[in-house]
């Protein structure tokens, strides 16, 4: 199963290492990562600000980014793929619909309550979920 995760549960995983569930159901092979070399650009510049760095060392923030570069599936973002309400939030769209994910994973509002958006994904056969309903369907 192919899943999109978006950056702040991405931080969260680093963050937590092997104390994070997700985290361990991807080092376990459950499911496939897939990133975008946008998503990973974006990843590694908040690695690197100073406010993260209390929560996130920045070396453990390299090593992690560095087992995505070796573990992901990575995927040029669809040009034609449905639009969020923060544009922000768009290559993580595309990033998922490109790669034909089921999921994409993420604690942020505007992709999780965009009721416009989880209708234009569906088309897709691309759900928007916390991470705790999809470790969920993991079990």
């Amino acid at each position: 199963m192919r899943v999109v995760i978006d950056t702040n549960q991405l931080l969260r995983m680093a963050a937590a290492e092997n104390r994070s569930p997700l985290f361990i159901a991807w080092r376990e092979h459950k499911f496939d990562l897939v990133i975008s070399s946008e998503m990973l650009i974006e990843l590694e510049e908040v690695i690197a600000r100073p406010k993260i760095q209390r929560f996130l060392p920045f070396g453990r923030g390299r090593r992690f980014v560095d087992l995505i570069r070796q573990r992901a599936l990575f995927t040029v973002p669809a040009i034609d793929a449905p639009h969020c309400r923060n544009p922000k939030d768009n290559v993580v769209i595309a990033t998922a619909v490109a790669a034909q994910a089921e999921f994409i994973v993420t604690a942020d509002q505007d992709l999780l309550d965009d009721s416009t958006l989880q209708q234009n994904l569906a088309k897709y056969n691309l759900r928007v979920l916390w991470s705790v309903e999809f470790l969920g369907l993991l079990q």
